[in-house]
C-alpha cells in the first residue's frame, strides 16, 4: 500500500467502544480499493487510540470512491464485532 494515498474519509461509523473510517485508495486503472482505519473511542485511558491501522482490503475493486468506503466500513465493522486482531 506504501505509495497509495486514500483520499478523505467516509464519516466515521462508530460501534461499541470503536470508530471506523472508510476510505478509497486509487488504483492506476481508475477503480478503487477498500481500506480503513479502526480507533478505540472508550474503554481506555488514553483514547482515541489505533486499534487497527490502514488496512487495505485486497478481496474486491470497486468503480466509485463511495462504493469503496463503504465496503471498508462494512469490512472495518466485521473486524471489530469479532475481535480480530485488534491492538487494543
Amino acid at each position: 500500500m506504501s505509495g497509495f494515498a486514500p483520499s478523505k474519509s467516509v464519516n466515521p461509523f462508530i460501534e461499541d467502544n470503536y470508530r471506523v473510517y472508510g476510505y478509497a485508495i486509487p488504483t492506476p486503472h481508475g477503480i478503487y480499493w477498500p481500506a480503513y482505519i479502526i480507533e478505540r473511542i472508550q474503554g481506555v485511558s488514553d483514547a482515541p487510540k489505533k486499534a487497527v491501522e490502514l488496512h487495505q482490503v485486497d478481496t474486491q475493486t470497486f468503480a466509485t470512491q463511495g462504493l469503496a468506503k463503504m465496503m471498508a466500513v462494512s469490512h472495518g465493522l466485521r473486524r471489530i464485532r469479532t475481535k480480530d486482531r485488534l491492538s487494543c
